[in-house]
């Protein structure tokens, strides 16, 4: 039986969870009054988000703002078009004083109230299961508002009692205005040998659906939040209130240069101040610089390329938040998930083919012959390169820069190109060089470039060449990938990556490299095709992943990136699979080398596609254009299994969703339409709406220690106690099942004894999950859908550790995610 982090909330008690919410239903005259508002700080962001943040951080309860979208149908008809919501009906009088303060910081000061005057009496405190829907075999509904407010009264509970951890002295929890758990004490915080880099512990929760549960679910997740102690590289701000009972304050903030004094300094957005200090409130003051150790001002770090501190709060951390969770919250039940003894997986195979790749590797890149351009700097690159490569073919060669490529076989060479120019940072016109790289000889030639790169994390860059240099060779028909190196003089701080470190980054660059190219070595097949495995792939089929994601590029801007991959597969022929891929440069299906090529030269996204119903039609009808084109000619009438990010696409295919499940359009529709057969599978990565995995409770193979959660075993868990079939694959990531990485289930960051202390510079994965739900079975099963799915994560085409996606959904996603323009701007989260 899997656990995590994941509790559905009977009927029974969901008075007692949620607690009652305080509504003013804002009428049309409140509305227009809003919009006649003088529109300012907008690079703030939206002007209601300002007021939301001001009014909770006066009121120190939660207050929110929602608008028209976020209402329900009834609401709607009922006249409503906005919504304030508290949960303490008796912050009705400092509300008021805090709209006024926000009004006149707004208008410049101008002693004008318009829409204070606007709110009406509050309505009297309802129970938040007014607001939820059960229906039978469906998952409950509830307008938007529900879900995003349905939390205040949960983690104000899990705040009432520290957190109990191994060994030490509980953690005292504060709530913050953002909703989230924060261990604040400054003896809690995690810090390096030095104490000059420092973490927060923060737990969040997120109350959502699953599909085939018809009781409203609680996920939660604790993160490792990095502080930073001057303000650099942060955009939100934890500020600690003189009066210990409130929540501590969470609010954006900016490091920038004061224009008055020239002095960087960090500033807070000035209608939370006013609002603050109007309701009689300390008053909300920054000094001009920061402390070095985070006291009542914690800057949230949100990037930076090197980290004293490792990332996440492991396994054994959140065992015990689960311990805590379910003591404190003793009526809700945690989901099950018991092992689907009907799927099982094949062997796992991690070693590079016996004899090398086979010559029939290179058929489903849909080339007659590849090359691989090893373009190298330093001769430590190139015997990285082709060691590598020795091992991959089983064939040594060593080829001479200015020379032909070395053959590895009658399909497969190697070229060598000395290249130190058009690989420094620093060169400005590299096209000048370009022609010292091999070039394609003909429509069946493809060069793939592997480029070497200079690289530590702890050593800043001026410029970067990966982005240009990845762009450039896009134009010329080469899809690259990059293999790190060290610069030569290194700072004091700084370690050597150890040579284990060094062998598998050479052999992930290498494997991402024939991902790109379209190769395939034959263990995926076996992987999904062996007649000896319940439910195979028995016959030839196309496996589609669709791809989509918004682009933050400008403020306001969002156009939609939309990637496309497919997988032909002939279950007794690896010679006759073919990687395909949409190339938005040609406008149709074509090999997956070329179309990967084409994007990483071009722009990214488009706005003409989009999530607003008119821009979602538009994208809906595009891919199912691109869908249709795809069987034609010799892959006419195949069957096809489309994989999805329910997360990403539900907006645009309103069957996707667990409100309104298989009751509106779904990927492959046009093509079912016309008695196509198409299979659709939604999958969703997110742990924070699915409950990341906690621990097994089995009785074999457990760890002595009681108190270690035992990880997942290599079997797919489903959902009991749910109408609808789903399944979750839990897992560990590479680093955490390598020998020596599991000490984030050993430990936690704070009973780490004092000989493992460097455990505290290293990433602690925790385990992970995908969900994974049928949408649509077409002519196959759900649980040979369901098997399939967890089979592409488990044996992925390009390299050896599992994949969170199945491939080609892995495909398309990581073509845009190596895009020169991807997170161009801020995309970068906590």
């Amino acid at each position: 039986m899997l656990i995590s982090l994941a509790y559905r909330v009977p009927p029974a008690h969901l008075n007692e969870v949620f607690g009652s919410i305080t509504a003013y239903p804002l009428t049309e005259e409140f509305l227009d009054a809003w919009k006649a508002i003088p529109h300012s700080d907008t690079a703030w962001g939206p002007q209601y988000a300002s007021l939301a943040r001001g009014l909770t951080s006066a009121t120190g309860r939660p207050v929110t703002l929602f608008g028209t979208y976020d209402l329900d149908e009834t609401e709607r008809a009922n006249g409503k078009r906005m919504l304030l919501l508290t949960d303490d009906g008796e912050m009705d009088y400092r509300l008021r004083i805090a709209m006024n303060a926000w009004e006149r910081h707004v208008r410049g000061g101008a002693d004008v109230a318009t829409i204070a005057p606007l709110l009406p009496d509050p309505e009297r405190a309802r129970p938040f299961s007014e607001f939820i829907k059960r229906r039978a075999r469906e998952v409950p509904e509830a307008a938007n508002w529900v879900f995003r407010t349905g939390m205040w009264r949960i983690m104000r509970a899990l705040a009432e009692q520290p957190l109990a951890i191994d060994g030490r002295a509980p953690l005292p929890l504060r709530m913050d205005t953002s909703g989230g758990l924060v261990a604040w004490d400054d003896e809690d915080l995690i810090a390096n040998g030095k104490r000059t880099a420092f973490s927060m512990l923060r737990i969040s929760g997120r109350l959502v659906t699953r599909a085939g549960v018809e009781d409203p679910v609680l996920c939660f997740d604790a993160h490792l939040t990095r502080i930073s102690p001057k303000g650099a590289w942060a955009n939100n701000v934890w500020i600690e209130p003189v009066d210990a009972r409130r929540p501590i304050l969470h609010l954006p903030m900016k490091y920038e240069v004061d224009r008055r004094t020239g002095v960087r300094r960090v500033t807070l957005h000035p209608a939370t101040a006013t609002i603050y200090q109007a309701c009689g409130l300390d008053p909300l003051e920054i000094p001009d610089e920061l402390p070095d150790r985070p006291g009542t001002i914690r800057p949230q770090l949100w990037r930076s390329r090197f980290h004293s501190l490792g990332s996440g709060p492991g396994p054994r951390l959140l065992m015990r938040l689960h311990e805590h969770i379910t003591a404190t919250l003793p009526e809700v039940v945690p989901l099950r998930y018991p092992v689907d003894k009907s799927i099982t997986l094949a062997k796992r195979i991690l070693k590079y083919p016996k004899g090398g790749l086979p010559v029939a590797a290179v058929g489903p890149s849909g080339y007659k012959r590849v090359t691989i351009a090893c373009v190298y700097r330093t001769a430590d690159a190139r015997q990285r390169m082709l060691a590598e490569l020795a091992e991959l073919t089983g064939v040594s060669v060593t080829p001479q820069h200015g020379e032909p490529p070395s053959a590895v076989n009658e399909r497969l060479d190697v070229a060598a190109c000395h290249c130190p120019e058009l690989l420094d940072h620093n060169t400005v016109n590299r096209a000048a060089r370009l022609d010292e790289l091999p070039h394609s000889e003909g429509e069946d030639h493809l060069v793939v470039g592997w480029l070497e790169t200079e690289y530590h994390p702890e050593v800043e860059l001026d410029r970067d060449a990966k982005p240009h240099l990845r762009r450039l060779l896009g134009h010329r028909g080469i899809p690259t990938q990059f293999l790190a190196t060290e610069p030569v003089n290194l700072p004091e701080h700084a370690e050597p990556r150890t040579v284990e470190q060094r062998k598998h980054a050479a052999r992930a660059a290498l494997r991402d490299l024939l991902r790109s190219a379209g190769l395939v070595d034959g263990r995926l097949l076996r992987a999904i095709a062996d007649p000896e495995l319940p439910s195979p792939v028995d016959r030839p089929v196309l496996l589609v992943g669709v791809h989509v994601r918004a682009q933050q590029t400008e403020p306001g801007g969002r156009p939609l990136v939309v990637t496309m991959s497919a997988l032909h597969v002939d279950p007794g022929d690896l010679e006759a699979c073919r990687v395909l891929m949409y190339s938005d440069k040609g406008r149709s299906w074509c090999r997956a080398g070329e179309a990967t090529a084409g994007f990483h030269s071009g722009s990214i996204g488009t706005a003409w596609l989009g999530r607003s119903k008119e821009k979602a039609e538009r994208t809906r009808a595009e891919i199912e254009r691109r869908l249709c084109e795809l069987v034609a000619g010799d892959l006419a009438d195949m069957p096809m299994v489309v994989f999805i990010d329910g997360t990403a696409a539900r907006k645009i295919w309103p069957g996707l969703p667990n409100t309104s499940f298989r009751k509106g359009p779904l990927p492959g529709d046009v093509l079912r339409n016309r008695g196509g057969d198409v299979a659709v599978v939604r999958v969703n990565t997110a742990v924070g709406e699915i409950g990341r995995p906690v621990t097994r409770n089995e009785k074999a193979n457990m760890p002595r220690d009681r108190k270690q959660p035992a990880a997942p075993d290599r079997k797919v868990y489903q959902l009991a106690d749910s109408h609808l079939p789903s399944w979750l694959f839990a897992g560990r990531s590479t680093l955490l099942a390598s020998k020596g990485g599991d000490a984030g289930a050993r430990y936690t960051r704070w009973t780490l004894p004092d000989e493992a202390k460097s455990e505290l510079r290293k990433p602690w994965h925790s385990y992970t999950a995908k969900e994974i739900v049928v949408v649509h079975e077409g002519s196959w099963t759900a649980t040979g859908l369901a098997a399939l799915t967890a089979r592409l994560c488990d044996q992925p085409i390009g390299w050896d550790g599992r994949t969170l996606l199945p491939g080609p959904l892995h495909l398309a996603t990581r073509v845009d995610r190596d895009h020169p323009d991807y997170r161009v701007s801020g995309e970068d989260g906590d």
